[in-house]
């Protein structure tokens, strides 16, 4: 929990404005943040309110380092730290950066995207946390904390009209039930917003504007304290969304080479108007035939426990125990155009993922030392559902592109593969702060975790025209070959007629992982006083292996590149990544107080990269031997005055792919599509990051208080595919966040007006190879020959928000 007791509101006139202590809870233990040997970007409950922060993805103007994208599904939104993490389409791949929320670990970040309730604070860790977080924090750890119960009756409730025809409000109450033994706290909150991406589709059609929102959620809670010693929290959530979301956007057409037109030309030669062309960068319409749908259920019980115990010195016992629950279906339109080529079904297409989670964690200190073990169980339960599904015109269109007739794709024909992955984890871990000295201190950490996953994938593929099998027929002339002889068939010359490969029809198949990792941590510190202190710092960290949960084909024979054939793969795992990471830093405190100013510069290197790459007919998984991430963190807090407050940040950080021997083996190999990538940095891995926040408050008239914030992200330009096509770059922009709010004097009323994203900033946050629009067979290589489409940003919204608190 983060706390700072910033400038007084109504200091002693005397008295120089000043920074008081924030304390976090960054190592599982409460301490002052300049006494932490980790970055941290700390963001307390007034700053959270001010900014309209409801979910994870609305913290990226506020922290400098930090990108949180959404790509195909609100389920997939994606956590990126210094330019570290992975494309999260695939659910067989977890996460780099850890999140938790009220000290529940939750596997994939894609439940950020739902309202998080009342908060009390965000803490972002920045670089690996493996020894008190564990796995899946190698880029860091994103913690959040909400409000507790409290034994003062309360009230609060809000209401916010916004542009979009939105609105939304919540209500909350909290107090005792039972003297000062039992309080409880009851969230409820619901939002409403259409969306704001047009669609252009077929007379008579009746797809509403892309990517709304519709969401209902509550919080119960129910806090036991029967003497000072213990307290036990139970919490139980429920979120539900069912929104249109989330829909691609058609933004460069090729125009052909080579004599060969383009995909645009010759969709739209055969259904004209199916496909805008030519068409802006900036093109916010998508065409469709289906409405793009995703429904979401998340919920979940948690029960966390705290007793100071009568040995050691008083140390804390704290058990966490969780059972979570998401399911999210969707599906929609595949390919983006007016024709009616494939689709998705949410009845086929869906993740649920049901975990049970229990941590214990038993702390204490004496003079000298600061000690703290623990242990974590995980089991989880992942289904999985992937379909496609031909259109009513899938035919005539590959017709245009080969000799096969329309009539080998009739329409519903298609794949429907189904995943079931169990997964159990143990952990057990331990971290001391030993002091040498009265200001040098050695700090170090083990943990040691063993991970078993089991997969059955049942496949359904169903090619009753025998199109793929045509194919190779056609490829051979007149010597027929057996589906069963596909292995030194390379994959790219069968493009769409193969995109239902007929020999996973009624595959089943069953895979076993089991791993274990050491992870740990080795830190010197040294206080220089009070306020200021330095650190270096060794910390290894792994991120587990796992299955692609996908059809995945073997490399041609003498070839690594993965789905380079046809013949199906039985072995879709891959190993764990790996991190070590060194960092130096400093936290110091200036000027009487008034300026803290926290640096850091930090080496980090990765090993099998896991990395989840789009086609434009499928996702591939590779495994990429090196990555490396190196740069500076600067952060800091001035108090200007009494009534002004301004934040800033900085993150400079080069995140790239060695240009190695073992990186361009891998990568280059033939029929690899991802030959670019050695010497180039990672996607969404911009060199600059930087935020600048300013907070005002002042009495305006009568005791009104009025309150102005402003905050300001610049990011540098970064690649947005995988695959590093220079047609996927974003160039650099800055995103304008800004309120203004006034509040009576008894604080029980408060109007704000507000603005995210106020100067209507474009950019792309993910951008991907038109489905079944790649006439290349390796995309990057001859981009005229290919479509491009981008998963569009949010733009401006503006609105007003009432709340009265009592």
């Amino acid at each position: 929990m983060a706390q700072s007791n910033q400038a007084s509101a109504q200091p002693a006139a005397a008295q120089p404005p000043s920074i008081g202590d924030i304390v976090v809870t960054a190592q599982k233990r409460e301490q002052r943040l300049q006494d932490v040997p980790v970055v941290v970007t700390v963001l307390n409950a007034q700053k959270l309110e001010s900014a309209q922060v409801k979910s994870v993805n609305d913290l990226v103007v506020l922290t400098p380092g930090l990108s949180v994208n959404t790509n195909q599904g609100e389920s997939t939104t994606i956590i990126r730290i210094r330019g570290v993490g992975n494309v999260a389409d695939n659910p067989g791949l977890e996460q780099s950066v850890g999140l938790y929320i009220d000290g529940v670990y939750r596997p994939r970040n894609g439940v950020s995207f739902n309202d998080l309730g009342e908060l009390s604070d965000i803490e972002i860790l920045k670089g690996p946390q493996g020894t008190l977080f564990g796995k899946n924090t190698i880029a860091g750890v994103v913690q959040i904390t909400t409000l507790r119960p409290s034994f003062k009756p309360g009230m609060v409730g809000e209401f916010t009209a916004q542009n979009y025809n939105g609105y939304g409000g919540s209500i909350t109450v909290t107090g005792p039930l039972v003297g000062d033994v039992l309080a409880g706290r009851l969230y409820v909150g619901a939002r409403e917003r259409d969306g704001y991406v047009d669609v252009k589709q077929a007379p008579g059609g009746n797809i509403p504007k892309q990517d709304d929102e519709h969401m209902w959620t509550t919080r119960g809670q129910l806090l036991w304290q029967p003497n000072n010693n213990f307290d036990i929290n139970f919490i139980a959530d429920y979120s539900k969304r069912d929104d249109h979301c989330c829909v691609g956007v058609d933004y460069l057409n090729g125009q052909g080479f080579g004599g060969t037109p383009g995909p645009a030309f010759i969709i739209n030669s055969i259904f004209p108007g199916a496909i805008p062309n030519p068409v802006s960068s900036k093109n916010n319409t998508a065409y469709l035939n289906r409405t793009d749908e995703e429904h979401i259920i998340d919920q979940g019980v948690s029960a966390t426990a705290g007793w100071t115990t009568p040995w050691f010195d008083g140390a804390k016992l704290t058990s966490i125990t969780a059972y979570r629950d998401n399911k999210d279906a969707g599906g929609g339109d595949t390919d983006g155009t007016l024709a009616d080529f494939l689709f998705t079904s949410p009845k086929y297409n869906f993740t649920r993922f049901r975990q049970f989670s229990e941590e214990l964690q038993y702390r204490g200190s004496t003079e000298r030392l600061d000690w703290q073990v623990g242990a974590f169980y995980s089991h989880e339960v992942l289904d999985n559902g992937v379909s496609t599904q031909f259109g009513t015109q899938l035919g005539p269109y590959v017709a245009a592109l080969s000799p096969l007739p329309a009539a080998f794709f009739p329409a519903g024909e298609g794949s429907i593969d189904r995943y079931h992955q169990t997964e159990e984890g143990e952990a057990i871990y331990t971290q001391e702060k030993f002091k040498i000295t009265d200001k040098l201190s050695l700090i170090g950490g083990l943990r040691y975790t063993w991970e078993h996953k089991n997969l059955t994938s049942s496949y359904t593929a169903k090619d009753a025209a025998n199109a793929c099998a045509t194919v190779l027929f056609l490829t051979h002339g007149d010597t027929p070959v057996p589906l069963s002889q596909y292995v030194n068939m390379p994959k790219s010359a069968f493009g769409t007629p193969c995109l239902i490969n007929p020999a996973f029809d009624g595959l089943t198949t069953h895979q076993s992982l089991s791993e274990t990792a050491l992870t740990g941590t080795a830190k010197l510190q040294y206080q220089f006083n009070r306020d200021d202190m330095a650190y270096a710092s060794y910390s290894r960290g792994n991120l587990v292996g796992g299955f692609n949960l996908a059809e995945v084909t073997k490399p041609l024979t003498g070839a690594t590149a993965p789905n380079t054939s046809l013949a199906p793969q039985s072995d879709t795992s891959f190993p764990g990544e790996w991190v070590d990471a060194y960092e130096v830093g400093v936290k110091s405190m200036w000027f009487d107080r008034r300026l803290v100013l926290n640096g850091a510069v930090f080496y980090q290197t990765y090993t099998d990269h896991q990395l989840n790459a789009f086609t434009g007919t499928q996702f591939v998984e590779f495994t990429i031997p090196e990555a490396t991430a190196e740069g500076v963190e600067l952060e800091g807090l001035w108090a200007a005055s009494h009534d002004l407050k301004i934040n800033f940040g900085l993150t400079w950080a080069d995140t790239f792919y060695p240009n190695s021997t073992k990186n361009k083996t891998t990568l280059q190999a033939p029929g690899s599509n991802l030959y670019l990538l050695p010497g180039n940095r990672l996607s969404y891995a911009p060199f600059w990051s930087g935020v600048v926040g300013a907070d005002y408050q002042h009495e305006v008239f009568n005791g009104l208080k009025g309150e102005a914030t402003l905050d300001l992200k610049y990011t540098s330009d970064y690649q947005i595919g995988s695959d590093e096509d220079p047609t996927k770059l974003q160039k650099a922009y800055a995103l304008v966040d800004a309120s203004v709010s006034v509040t009576t004097p008894d604080n029980h009323i408060k109007v704000s007006l507000w603005a995210t994203n106020l100067f209507n900033q474009f950019y792309k946050q993910a951008a991907y190879d038109g489905v079944i629009q790649t006439l290349s067979p390796i995309p990057a290589n001859i981009p005229a020959l290919n479509n491009y489409y981008y998963f569009p940003s949010p733009p401006r919204f503006f609105g007003v928000t009432l709340k009265v608190k009592y």
